[in-house]
């Protein structure tokens, strides 16, 4: 990418074309050739009749610019501008995005599918074949890189799943990985499970690994306990960093038989805490 100022160019091969427009220039300029002369009796009978429209013999010179103008933005644009490109590391090859695909990237999936968007359409323009996968709905076989537009058109259909990415699931990935180099972008839930770091130390021998969680915390309701009358349930979050508080609402059906919420209570974590009680 060919960055000027706020302006990238994936393609800045094609501002070469920007080159020809002094050629164009001495084009468009050109006089036409001047007309053959031929007599013709008849012309005395226009003597003296005033011609209301006048012809340039030369383009003028706004047309000019205004030709030369037009040109340029279509190359430029051609060029595939960008404004303010983020800077990224300079990547080659084929690129693998996973995804834990399980109910915690539920909260913030449409946020999840367009960074992946964004991360694959990234990699078409540089022409690195892609491949999606989702760790929660495994497909059969290794991974097949394909075209970075084939991937896009078939993004709306990875959902996110109400399950766990199954342990053995990862470890068949780490073990039927193809052959050869490729970066993988990670987009990950942020919840350690089995499996996870044989299928880190297998990706990492292919190439640079990318992990990336989301700023939100994952919280996950435990087996609630009845004791003293009084059902209590833990609470739990993926990362502790500060206190914090969740709210926890019980819905069922009342004596009607209408479905409405029973309760309400407030889990509070203390700053080093990853669970509390509710």
């Amino acid at each position: 990418m060919l960055v000027l100022g706020p302006i990238g160019f994936t393609l800045p091969w094609l501002l070469w074309g920007l080159v020809a427009l002094p050629v164009l220039l001495l084009l468009l300029r050109a006089v036409p050739p001047a007309p053959i002369r031929r007599r013709f009796p008849g012309v005395a009978l226009l003597l003296g009749l005033t011609d209301e429209e006048n012809q340039a013999d030369k383009t003028p010179w706004w047309l000019l610019a205004l030709r030369m103008a037009a040109v340029a933005l279509a190359i430029a644009g051609f060029a595939g501008p960008i404004l303010n490109p983020e800077e990224k590391p300079a990547g080659s090859g084929p690129l693998l995005v996973l995804t834990d695909g399980g109910w915690a990237d539920a909260r913030d999936w449409t946020q999840r599918q367009a960074r992946i968007a964004s991360a694959v359409a990234e990699a078409g323009r540089m022409g690195r074949p892609v491949a999606l996968l989702s760790l929660a709905e495994p497909q059969a076989g290794p991974p097949v890189f394909t075209a970075a537009d084939r991937v896009l058109a078939g993004l709306p259909t990875v959902m996110p799943r109400a399950w766990e990415p199954a342990a053995a699931t990862m470890e068949t990935l780490a073990d039927t990985l193809p052959e050869g180099a490729f970066d993988t972008l990670w987009l990950s839930d942020g919840i350690a499970r089995a499996g996870r770091d044989r299928l880190v130390a297998a990706l990492s021998a292919r190439g640079a690994v990318t992990a990336i969680e989301s700023a939100r915390n994952v919280l996950a309701l435990g087996e609630p306990v009845t004791a003293d009358g009084l059902v209590t349930a833990p609470v739990l979050r993926a990362r502790a960093g500060g206190a914090a508080s969740a709210e926890v609402s019980v819905f069922g059906l009342d004596p009607a038989g209408i479905e409405r919420e029973l309760a309400r209570d407030t889990a509070e974590f203390g700053a080093e805490d990853h669970q509390a009680l509710a």
